[in-house]
């Protein structure tokens, strides 16, 4: 299937990630073909009925949570179009209503979907069919169990038959749900080539016509990259409630993932809803106010029917040398524009040269002019934004409109953390895709395991046509130290990769943690990078000669290896009270045939809501998980062991056993033949043992052999707590960082060594 836009296509860019390699940039693409019907074309057809304004596109129900209220005020009150295509039904989620699983699981939320859209004015939503698996947060693990990129043109087949002039999508980069980021990427890879012929051309035989959308929005990562912020708290015409209510009471549907629990009328709070403009193809105001802007609202000056934009032929400039700027701009309109003038300005110190003589352009005429930009010798390496505007008469009125493309300007010398996989893979799909500047310097990950000297890559460049040599300085917090800060010699053009070698002390834990995530700089010259550093625990755990009995009681692990975490260790809500509230003491041992786990968990109210017959995610009540990769290397949970207990259930104290979130999830007599788990209830709390067989594991490491492992304790603190209800309210690991992380990672999961 012949897919041309899309060569730079998920499956490559992931594996040259996975060589943890920088892939040559992409040749930027050609200028977007503007051939689509375009909206309410008047005439009665299946078009007209398909078409809209705007489209969300996300992986499960309710991923359009953060465009609730926005697309309400356009859709039920602005008499605007919308709709929503989600990936998958969120079949591999939680359900907080019932038992259903699976594919039963998926129809009752798309059903949920429904129902709230419908409240906010969207009444066709798409639902795509893909399968939603386990958690995961890597998008590779997505593409792959999704079959490659074929989805991506079953995204491209909707853009051209809805043919919207807004998407809006989920934040595509590492660090966020693997679905989610495949959603984004797939909605940018639809901005960029629905309107191309070439893209997806099995569509043409459909009676598709090429269609190019207008803007492109991303969730922002943070607040502070949000470039256009959406009240709430103003009224809703037609639902005489504010946004914010009827946000809240429209996601009340989505009962099968708990919000009906949480969500109220009014709403607990009215925060606006952010986005960062990505792309857009027409001019925009220098502050956004409305998605709307541009594309489907014009203004006095700046009319509809002007397509103006811009791209660099290199995201990344050297500084002192010019670099070319090429301005695009098609006159839709009916009427010629006379006089017109075309500008880019740049940040003070910049030079801008090659600016064009006066010009007009005919109805359906496309101009390209091109600029040179050059950046000072100290201009700070960052994504700079370049400001393009257009001046012209149409007849006796004077318009006009601006846009904004963005370059980085870099010195001779760069020095950069390799990046872990995950990171590579996104900054390869940005350069091709031209959204470069949004991934910005996005940190790498840095696993350093405590007490130990760990090699960490780091990639000189010199990108002058003169020899470069020097030495690299990193800043380190307390309790990070290297032997030295290497030096290095390059020729012109020439890329060495270095070893640097880092250890964390104990000094580098704050108080009461067993792990830490910290910043370490790296500067060559006048250039710096940073990362997160992500100290790791570590255990060397014993071979039992004499296997424990596994039956609650943890005396006969008393010669194990042992560790505790406790409140500060918390990666999920609510901080406990205190150590009585949620901790855990844990012993660790092992023999040829199993893995030995046994914690003292301190917990002053141990909920036993869980049905005997309902063991299935952990999240839901109390419960202990154990995450092992065997082989160390894992880079998802396809390839790990995750096993998990709920220490009592509905029938009263014993633990019942699971996997949960690797590629085998189910109860362990399925899943785990020879595993067993035990509890007891004791003051205070209860003890919890698990008994791992090697077997059931995909790898099965040898005495001496490193293991990633972490251990993770949910609790729950609800008195009489409904059978089967989710009443997560705190989440505590050995090593804990944010969401996912302590989960979904492997390589931040802390560090077993098999003891001879």
């Amino acid at each position: 299937m012949n897919r041309s836009l899309l060569a730079a296509s998920l499956t490559s860019l992931l594996s040259l990630a996975g060589a943890q390699t920088a892939p040559a940039p992409s040749a930027a693409p050609t200028a977007p073909t503007f051939t689509g019907p375009g909206s309410y074309g008047g005439t009665v057809s299946g078009l007209d009925l398909m078409d809209v304004d705007l489209m969300f596109v996300g992986a499960h129900p309710d991923d359009d949570s953060g465009v609730s209220a926005t697309f309400a005020r356009y859709a039920l009150d602005g008499g605007y179009k919308g709709t929503v295509i989600t990936l998958t039904g969120g079949e591999g989620g939680g359900n907080a209503t019932g038992r259903e699983t699976g594919r039963a699981l998926g129809l009752i939320r798309e059903e949920e979907e429904r129902r709230s859209l419908q409240m906010l004015g969207i009444d066709s939503p798409h639902f795509l069919g893909l399968l939603d698996f386990y958690f995961t947060l890597s998008a590779e693990e997505a593409e792959r169990k999704w079959g490659g990129q074929a989805f991506v043109c079953d995204v491209v087949r909707l853009v051209r038959l809805r043919r919207p002039e807004i998407l809006v999508t989920m934040w595509p980069g590492a660090g966020t749900h693997g679905q989610h980021q495949m959603a984004a990427r797939a909605a940018t890879l639809a901005y960029n080539s629905a309107g191309d012929p070439q893209a997806c051309p099995e569509h043409a035989a459909e009676g598709l016509a090429p269609f190019t959308p207008l803007k492109l929005y991303y969730y922002p990562p943070s607040n502070d990259a949000a470039t256009v912020s959406i009240p709430t708290d103003d009224l809703s015409r037609k639902a005489r409630v504010r946004y914010a209510d009827l946000k809240s009471i429209a996601q009340y549907n989505y009962r099968s993932q708990g919000w009906d629990a949480t969500n109220t009328l009014p709403a607990r709070t009215a925060n606006p809803e952010r986005f960062l403009l990505v792309a857009s193809r027409v001019p925009v105001p220098e502050q956004e106010t409305s998605l709307l802007e541009g594309a489907l609202v014009g203004s006095a000056t700046t009319p509809l029917g002007t397509r103006f934009w811009a791209r660099p032929v290199s995201y990344d400039i050297g500084t002192g040398q010019a670099s070319e700027i090429e301005l695009h701009f098609t006159n839709l309109g009916t009427q010629a524009l006379t006089d017109l003038q075309f500008g880019l300005s740049a940040p003070e110190g910049w030079q801008v040269s090659g600016r064009p003589a006066t010009r007009q352009a005919a109805p359906g005429e496309t101009v390209s002019v091109k600029f040179r930009v050059t950046a000072p010798e100290d201009a700070r390496p960052e994504a700079t934004p370049l400001v393009l505007t257009y001046r012209a008469k149409q007849g006796s009125q004077a318009v006009g409109g601006r846009n904004v493309t963005h370059v980085r300007p870099l010195p001779a010398v760069v020095a950069t953390f390799a990046p872990t996989y995950d990171i590579a893979g996104y900054q390869a799909f940005a350069r091709a895709t031209g959204t470069d500047w949004v991934a910005g310097s996005l940190p790498t990950r840095l696993p350093l395991v405590l007490g130990q000297a760990t090699p960490v890559g780091v990639t000189v460049t010199n990108r002058s046509a003169q020899p470069a040599s020097g030495r690299l300085e990193l800043t380190l917090p307390a309790g990070l130290s290297v032997k030295e800060s290497p030096s290095y010699t390059l020729k012109p053009g020439e890329s060495q990769l270095i070893t640097v070698q880092v250890e964390a002390s104990a000094a580098a834990l704050p108080a009461g943690r067993q792990s830490a995530l910290l910043p370490i700089r790296l500067k060559a010259g006048s250039f710096e990078d940073t990362a997160n550093v992500y100290v790791l625990p570590s255990l060397t755990i014993p071979h039992l000669s004499r296997p424990p009995t596994i039956d609650g009681d943890l005396g006969d692990l008393a010669g194990s290896a042992s560790g505790a975490f406790g409140p500060e260790d918390l990666w999920w809500r609510t901080k406990p009270e205190n150590a009585a509230d949620a901790s855990a003491g844990f012993r660790l041992a092992y023999d040829d045939t199993y893995l030995y786990v046994g914690l003292n968990v301190k917990d002053e109210l141990v909920a036993c809501n869980i049905a005997p017959d309902d063991v299935k995610a952990q999240l839901r009540s109390d419960a202990i998980g154990v995450t092992v990769d065997p082989g160390g290397q894992s880079r998802d949970t396809s390839t790990t062991f995750m096993a998990a207990a709920f220490p009592c259930t509905t029938a009263g104290f014993g633990a019942r056993g699971f996997r949960d979130a690797d590629a085998k999830q189910g109860p362990m007599e399925e899943t785990a033949p020879g595993m067993q788990v035990a509890s007891k209830q004791v003051p205070g709390g209860y003890d919890i043992e698990f008994r791992l067989p090697w077997a059931a594991m995909p790898t099965q490491p040898k005495p001496g052999d490193t293991l990633a492992l972490n251990l993770v304790m949910y609790d729950g603190d609800t008195k009489d707590a409904r059978v089967g209800a989710n009443i997560s309210q705190s989440g505590l690991a050995w090593a804990s960082f944010s969401w996912g992380g302590k989960q979904a990672l492997p390589y931040l999961w802390p560090r077993v060594t098999l003891g001879q």
